[in-house]
């Protein structure tokens, strides 16, 4: 699955996913700390076809709600585990042999390193899927042990020949 995140300039921040049945689904996360769903139109994306506003606490029970393992039993976990970890924003350059391959080509016998985003052209698309193409300008936000993301660096930002 992959989530979009658009900048609202002036209003906040848009999440948005397209579901199995092929309709277009979106968190509407407001400066404000307002939080809104939206269910846009089927042949217009940029209509929304339905929208609910949630408070803060209607926000958290739905997520709440939606998710309950992760909440209760995951977070200690990640807790303990994310002392070790490193998070970078590794940029494809110019000279990178990966540019216009994609995010699983470029992760390839990488280990121990995750591609959480790929921010590209002022837009971030987080939880990118294996066949996303990557391209010069891009950065992939990466996050995994301190070897594996500097491994990842060495490879898509090689010493210019």
């Amino acid at each position: 699955m992959q989530i979009e995140r658009v900048p609202l300039p002036g209003i906040g921040v848009s999440y948005t996913l397209h579901t199995t049945q092929g309709r277009l689904l979106g968190v509407v996360c407001h400066r404000s700390g307002r939080r809104e769903l939206v269910l846009y139109a089927p042949d217009d994306p940029d209509t929304v076809q339905r929208s609910l506003v949630l408070t803060d606490v209607e926000a958290r029970e739905v997520a709440e709600l939606l998710h309950p393992v992760a909440t209760i039993e995951h977070v200690p976990d990640l807790e303990r585990r994310a002392a070790s970890l490193t998070v970078a924003t590794v940029p494809v350059t110019a000279v990178s042999p990966y540019a216009g391959s994609t995010v699983g080509e470029a992760v390839a016998g990488v280990r121990g390193v995750t591609v959480i985003a790929v921010l590209s052209d002022g837009r971030s698309t987080t939880a990118p899927e294996p066949g996303h193409r990557i391209a010069h300008g891009d950065a992939l936000v990466v996050a995994g042990t301190p070897d594996g993301v500097a491994a990842l660096s060495r490879r898509l930002t090689p010493d210019d020949p």
